[in-house]
């Protein structure tokens, strides 16, 4: 099994990954439907991982804005961003409707009769501190459709 991980420090108190368990760097997916891969996250197959630490040792909650980013052959298609979303220090599993690239994904296959067209997309996850300063957590999914 292969892990996806991105490490950014977050000005100066706060550290942090986000990782997808289970995603190969490039995937071939078989099925054209978005529910499928929603299905997958929902079965456990793929599972996000957030990771984060306040270096001062604070334990107090974090809100982040949450931006999901779908690109198809390069191209953004299309985008979604979240706000406050409460996160405490340490280990916690993100359910996949956090990031809104499952939506992003059937809207993009609507326009083509409920499947996807072919070519190699892209889902930028991304997690951001509400602090001005701080700099996101993000981590990009590729896959392929033949």
């Amino acid at each position: 099994m292969f892990c996806l991980a991105v490490s950014t420090v977050i000005g100066q108190s706060l550290s942090g990954k986000l990782n997808v368990e289970g995603w190969n760097k490039i995937t071939e997916w078989k099925s054209q439907e978005p529910v499928s891969l929603f299905k997958n996250f929902r079965d456990g197959k793929h599972k996000i991982l957030f990771r984060f630490k306040n270096t001062s040792g604070d334990k107090d909650i974090v809100l982040f804005q949450m931006k999901t980013t779908l690109a198809h052959n390069g191209k953004t298609i299309g985008s979604s961003q979240r706000s406050d979303w409460p996160w405490l220090p340490g280990d916690m599993y993100v359910p996949v409707e956090a990031f809104d690239f499952i939506p992003l994904l059937q809207k993009a296959a609507n326009g083509n009769k409920g499947k996807l067209m072919p070519g190699t997309y892209e889902i930028r996850l991304e997690m951001k501190p509400a602090q001005r300063d701080a700099q996101p957590i993000h981590t990009t999914l590729t896959f392929k459709i033949i």
